[in-house]
């Protein structure tokens, strides 16, 4: 845009006089062909410097509903938009999304939608310009930035797992109780009957013969 400093009129150069300030401003006004036209501002500057990117690439990610991308652009003037273009192995052509930055910082995030139970690799690049126009990439359609997707590690039955630990605990429990039980009982019961047979055979009495003891025990069962 023209500065709006307007040289001498379309006229003869008047004489000079007066102090030699004033004469000093004339001659600087005073441009040879240029009197009487607008004079441009050679002050301002070109902004030729495009914005820098700065993104990591995440090799592998596990399936979700969504997977974000993201990236650091910064620029000395500024910034007019940050664009993440993607596409999923396969297809040709690339989808277009306005990658949002995070408050008021240099970082920009895109969350892309994608199938859970899907494994196809996405492949994309990063697009920033400013206002000037000056462009920079990340990736490139015919060589793009690649993120592989597999499927999570399928998760093991812990429940039930546990539930059969705790079965299997206490069929060991029960079969140790009646193991003692029976030794205990077996005792106790080998006990009786040795003691009904010295009775038996102290006193005389014909419940013995030379086959052996024939004993009635009666027991009650235990509380």
């Amino acid at each position: 845009m023209p500065s709006g400093r307007v040289a001498l009129a379309d006229a003869p150069v008047p004489a000079l006089s007066g102090s030699s300030a004033t004469s000093g401003l004339l001659l600087a006004q005073y441009e040879r062909g240029a009197y009487g036209r607008s004079v441009a501002n050679t002050d301002a500057s070109v902004d030729l410097e495009p914005p820098l990117i700065e993104h990591d690439v995440v090799a592998e990610a596990e399936a979700d509903i969504r997977q974000t991308f993201v990236a650091t652009v910064v620029d000395d003037q500024d910034l007019d938009s940050v664009i993440f273009y993607y596409r999923y192995a396969g297809e040709t052509s690339f989808s277009r999304y306005v990658m949002m930055q995070v408050s008021y910082s240099s970082t920009y995030i895109a969350q892309i939608p994608t199938d859970p139970n899907g494994t196809r690799a996405i492949e994309y690049y990063i697009q920033a310009r400013d206002t000037s126009g000056n462009r920079t990439v990340r990736g490139y359609t015919f060589s793009p930035l690649v993120r592989n997707i597999v499927l999570p590690p399928a998760e093991e039955p812990v429940i039930q797992a546990q539930a059969d630990a705790s079965a299997d605990a206490a069929a060991r429990e029960g079969a140790g109780i009646s193991r003692v039980v029976y030794i205990v009982g077996g005792v106790l019961i080998l006990g009786l009957i040795a003691s009904a047979a010295s009775s038996s055979g102290g006193s005389g009495g014909g419940g013995c013969s030379d086959d052996g003891c024939r004993l009635s025990l009666t027991i009650d069962q235990p509380f």
